[in-house]
């Protein structure tokens, strides 16, 4: 299914390197945009294997000893990237491996970076360009005890992974995790560095199955609590489910730092995508009583949604345009927005990680008609695995510099798409 303005000429790379281990997501630093960090997850092979054949030489797969769990190993990599050309400059070893990594995007923060992992912990970075080396450990947290005490049994903490997280877009010590046991808790930092992180007593949000992706909202008031600090939380599950929550801040947060109060109830969006959700992007306009919000799922599609508030119910949200992609979308990332001069009309570039089909470079329209359309205007397929991360250099004009990698060929490609 194609359009006949769409470019559907493949991109080719500038540039590909071979990791030393799968890369599961990138990211730029926007404090320096010359330089981003790749997290890495590496699944490793017990050499003592507990399977092997039968002796009797025929194909049935047999025990010999005890299975010992899965052991995950990772790390953060640091590259720079200046005059069209990637350098190797850091590598920190981890014991778990990393799922996801994130900049602050508040002011005064953009150079910290924190890192979810396998075990269920969460970990802060601090990059500076100019100490050796720029990437600065700050502090890792066990947060699985505290998640198990969370609506999670002990078995489950005890196998928690941490699948995404995001940052508050205007609290820069309040972070939001989703987690494979299908919930979504908020963690306050206190201090970035400090040693008085809590994570939310209770799941704000519960799936049936993996919690996938999570995304805050600023801009999506509560009009019965008329609260100019609220928010809303939105999490995709593996359950095939968009969910949202309203919070308020509290006036008096008590003995913790958690100072939220919850909406009475989860909004949750179903029969909308024909699998698990695992992308969503908040975009920064609005339709009169409504958000715009992007979701991705396994079932290769991006979606347009206009979400109401949560006191308005399910059948206040509405999918107002989608568009297959070829594989299934895993991460969205929006580039820029274009509003037209004299005009209700805009437009938006979005990057999206395609897992078995590679990256795309779509565009988001709005007509002049009210309508909203999907455009695929750039991609990527060098790729023989999993897309799972892709990121672009900001402040660019003229020419966008992308980077992105795929799984299990642990390869690392830079290539070009022209902004018009």
């Amino acid at each position: 299914m194609t359009d006949s303005n769409e470019v559907l000429e493949p991109i080719s790379s500038i540039q590909s390197l071979q990791l030393d281990l799968p890369p599961s997501c990138v990211e730029f630093c926007p404090a320096f945009p010359s330089y981003f960090l790749v997290g890495t997850y590496n699944l490793q092979k017990d050499e003592d294997s507990a399977v092997t054949k039968a002796e009797s030489g025929d194909d049935e797969i047999q025990t010999v000893g005890p299975v010992k769990p899965q052991i995950r190993s990772g790390s953060v990599v640091t590259f720079r990237l200046a005059d069209r050309t990637i350098t190797h400059i850091q590598t920190e070893s981890l014991p778990s491996a990393i799922l996801d990594l994130r900049f602050n995007p508040n002011d005064g923060y953009q150079d910290c970076c924190g890192a979810v992992s396998s075990t269920a912990t969460l970990a802060m970075f601090r990059f500076c360009p100019d100490q050796a080396p720029p990437l600065m450990h700050l502090r890792t947290m066990d947060m699985a005890m505290m998640a198990g005490s969370s609506g999670e049994t002990d078995s489950e903490a005890k196998d928690l992974l941490f699948l995404s997280f995001c940052w508050h877009p205007s609290r820069s010590d309040t972070i939001a995790i989703a987690t494979s046991a299908g919930n979504v808790h908020l963690v306050s930092l206190g201090s970035i560095d400090g040693d008085n992180w809590v994570l939310s007593p209770e799941p704000v949000i519960t799936h049936s199955l993996e919690a996938w992706c999570v995304a805050v909202s600023r801009t999506l008031k509560v009009p019965a609590l008329d609260d100019e600090d609220s928010y809303t939380v939105f999490s995709g599950g593996d359950d095939s489910v968009l969910c949202y929550r309203d919070l308020a801040h509290a006036t008096n947060p008590g003995l913790t730092n958690l100072d939220y109060i919850l909406g009475d109830t989860t909004i949750a969006i179903k029969r909308k995508h024909d699998a698990g959700v695992t992308a969503i992007l908040h975009l920064p306009m609005q339709e009169p009583g409504s958000e715009l919000v992007l979701t991705g799922s396994y079932d290769d599609y991006i979606r347009l949604f206009s979400v109401g508030p949560a006191i308005y119910g399910p059948g206040a949200t509405r999918v107002l345009a989608e568009r297959n992609l070829g594989g299934g979308v895993w991460r969205l990332k929006l580039v820029s927005i274009k509003n037209k001069p004299q005009s209700d009309t805009w437009e938006a570039t979005i990057l999206a990680s395609c897992m078995h089909g590679g990256a795309r470079i779509v565009k988001l329209s709005k007509t002049d008609a009210g309508n909203y359309r999907f455009h695929v205007v750039g991609s990527f397929v060098e790729h023989k695995s999993m897309n799972y991360g892709s990121d672009f250099q900001p402040g660019e004009t003229g020419v966008l510099p992308i980077v992105s990698t795929s799984f299990y060929d642990k390869l690392l490609c830079l290539w070009e798409f022209p902004l018009r």
